[in-house]
């Protein structure tokens, strides 16, 4: 067994369950992976809840980051560029991100990718079934692109936000050029008598 047998969801539930025994939390880390009911796990010796076979619980998943990816028959690609993201996904994003990450990985994957077809182009997506069908994606690679996502999103938000201020200031300026223009053109008109 290795973290590529672990999906989201799976994380989800290991991250929820709170206890300071390190017996209790590998009885149910592991009754979660193999989905053996947990009565059986509390019957196993200790030896048999420390073997090597689930030593890899104990370092945070690591994979490389792919940006394409299968699931249930549907391909995705997840999104490089925040230029690239939808607005009303920017901004549930920025609601979902202040939350906990683990427990809204599978939401947050869900926004930061497209449905593409068989040559990578974006075609009509369906977010509410990404939702609902994302906690069952492998952990690891969701989980890397999630921890390269939080470290990037607050650099992100100040981008975006300089961005908008550079902007709405460009618009003021060109508003208030065009009033200037208007009030001049009124004091000729008035000079001139018109």
């Amino acid at each position: 067994m290795n973290w590529n047998n672990v999906t989201i969801g799976m994380l989800q539930q290991i991250a929820a369950y709170k206890t300071d025994n390190p017996i209790k939390r590998a009885a149910h880390d592991i009754s979660v992976i193999t989905g053996t009911p947990l009565e059986v796990i509390n019957k196993w010796k200790l030896n048999e809840l420390k073997s090597s076979k689930f030593n890899f619980l104990t370092k945070l998943p690591n994979s490389s980051l792919k940006y394409t990816f299968k699931h249930n028959g549907r391909r995705f690609k997840l999104i490089k560029n925040a230029k690239d993201m939808k607005a009303h996904h920017f901004i549930e994003l920025q609601e979902v991100v202040n939350d906990d990450i683990i427990s809204n990985l599978h939401i947050i994957i869900a926004l930061l990718c497209n449905r593409v077809n068989i040559f990578g182009k974006e075609i009509e997506d369906d977010y509410d079934w990404k939702v609902e069908n994302f906690k069952d994606l492998p952990c690891p690679q969701f989980y890397t692109y999630a921890v390269f996502f939080s470290l990037l999103f607050p650099k992100l938000l100040t981008a975006t936000q300089n961005y908008l201020k550079e902007n709405q200031t460009e618009e003021n300026q060109e508003l208030l050029d065009g009033l200037v223009s208007l009030i001049d053109l009124q004091e000729v008109d008035e000079q001139s008598g018109i």
